[in-house]
């Protein structure tokens, strides 16, 4: 016997390669072995969940329009990984996705797992600061890995989700963007994502590692607080289109396996020299806000371990760790 939710799955499916046509009753009831009572039954449970069907007794039936909601069964069938995604956890609101996922961690499950949340009540980004996160409009994922290198080079970690972000944005929505280091990715000089790495470590080994990836997907300029509007924008204002979060979700997990395979595979220099091609803010000039003071200079570098390394007016370098990076007009 089929289960229910994969009988739903099939006729989603035949919907969608129908490109729009009517779909008969009898077609589905033959497509999926069910009985036409079942079909119509499958069909009301799919309209309670937010699907929009139509019916013509002489047509059949038709998809208008999906529901804008992450669906575990929806995202494993369409993603070919081996191991980002071997487990995923939905919920409808959480204080943070990295949380849940440390905690998980902590339990022993395998690396992979991924949670996602439609919406956080206390998401945060670097240095503490809050991620605004709406319900049903943007991602929320924490990814658990546990990585055989040093905690010294976890940073390239953040470089890896980095360009999964990026790569995912350029996949999906054709936007071209570019990082900022450390963790930012921007879209026409606006933040559209951002990267919170956390782990539990000891000296020489990480015992795992939680990769949060925030992204502004269908926000509307409205829904940004008044001093965020201008530095933080959503794919859709820059696409100028609904972006489809599902699609966006499963192009980022593909990423990050490949990156991730790439690391275990090739080693962080591999990362680190693709980072570098994405990333917008090597050759700029920057301010560097650090708490001992300011300093500006050019972006030259960036180390295996994750450092920037800023050339200062003097002719010395200074290689930044943890700081406030502006790109200043040229």
């Amino acid at each position: 016997m089929k289960h229910a939710q994969h009988i739903d799955n099939l006729i989603i499916d035949i919907f969608k390669k129908s490109k729009d046509n009517f779909v008969s009753g009898q077609t589905l009831s033959d497509r999926i072995k069910i009985t036409r009572t079942a079909v119509w039954k499958h069909i009301e449970g799919l309209r309670r969940k937010g699907y929009i069907i139509t019916s013509i007794p002489s047509k059949g039936y038709k998809l208008v329009e999906i529901p804008d909601f992450l669906s575990v069964s929806e995202i494993k069938s369409a993603i070919k990984t081996k191991t980002i995604g071997s487990e995923i956890f939905i919920f409808d609101e959480v204080d943070s996705t990295n949380d849940i996922a440390m905690k998980m961690g902590a339990e022993g499950r395998e690396e992979g797992l991924v949670v996602l949340s439609e919406g956080q009540l206390h998401g945060r980004g670097r240095l503490g600061r809050t991620w605004v996160s709406p319900k049903g409009v943007n991602l929320y994922v924490s990814i658990l890995l546990r990585p055989e290198i040093s905690p010294f080079y976890a940073p390239v970690l953040t470089m890896m989700a980095a360009m999964a972000a990026a790569g995912s944005i350029l996949k999906t929505t054709g936007l071209k963007a570019k990082i900022k280091w450390p963790n930012d990715i921007l879209v026409d000089r606006k933040k559209v994502s951002g990267i919170l790495t956390e782990m539990n470590a000891e000296q020489e080994k990480i015992n795992y590692i939680v990769i949060g990836i925030g992204i502004n997907v269908n926000m509307k300029k409205e829904d940004f607080p008044e001093d965020l509007r201008m530095p933080a924008a959503s794919l859709m204002e820059c696409a100028g289109r609904r972006v489809d979060r599902a699609k966006l979700l499963c192009a980022l997990l593909e990423s990050m396996e490949e990156g991730y395979e790439e690391l275990k595979s090739k080693g962080i220099i591999s990362i680190v020299q693709k980072w570098r091609r994405l990333c917008g803010t090597l050759d700029k000039r920057i301010k560097v806000s650090l708490p001992g003071g300011i300093i500006t200079g050019i972006a030259e570098d960036v180390t295996q371990e994750g450092g920037l390394v800023v050339r200062i007016g003097d002719g010395s370098t200074k290689v930044i760790f943890a700081g406030d990076v502006t790109l200043l007009e040229e």
